[in-house]
């Protein structure tokens, strides 16, 4: 795993390689040809229906932050997460890990995200997750501060069935 500043080169292909890898997934699932499907950006609803927005709650304690709890993703959805912005001038958290279906599946140092230009990481290993799976993202915060809220954005797609969010 690699993290670019800019989408390009290797994350550029591994970011079509995977729009191409859900539409397949979806495709063959739900049995809808592609003119059925829509590829949208992630939003944070995507990844747990009570969020809003990209801002989650950090302990005051040292140590691991639940940012999504086991959240499963909805039906006729898959996802995709391609990289990180991370606008906090002072970050909290060091790194994330992502767990699907109970098992690790990536872990993240992202703490020099917001030293990059535009605070973005993207990266070429994505991950991707299916219809009906269920999702963990935790935070590692090694620092003690008070409680606080933390703006991290998730960037990815989202390949649906068509009028499930977007009409057409």
């Amino acid at each position: 795993m690699t993290f670019y500043q800019e989408l390009r080169g290797r994350a550029l292909d591994a970011f079509g390689k995977t729009e191409d890898k859900l539409l397949a997934k979806a495709t063959a699932q739900l049995g809808l040809s592609r003119q059925d499907l829509i590829v949208r950006p992630l939003r944070a609803e995507d990844l747990d229906s009570s969020l809003n927005s990209f801002n989650f709650s950090v302990t005051t304690t040292s140590g691991s932050n639940t940012l999504v709890n086991a959240q499963t993703i909805s039906d006729n959805r898959f996802i995709s997460i391609n990289g990180i912005c991370y606008p906090e001038s002072t970050p909290l958290i060091d790194w994330v890990k992502i767990t699907r279906s109970g098992s690790v599946a990536r872990i993240w140092p992202i703490e020099h995200v917001p030293a990059q230009e535009d605070n973005t990481m993207w990266v070429d290993d994505p991950i991707t997750v299916d219809q009906n799976t269920t999702i963990t993202i935790e935070g590692y915060n090694d620092t003690t501060t008070t409680n606080s809220t933390e703006n991290l954005i998730f960037i990815g797609l989202v390949v649906e069935k068509r009028g499930m969010v977007l009409n057409p």
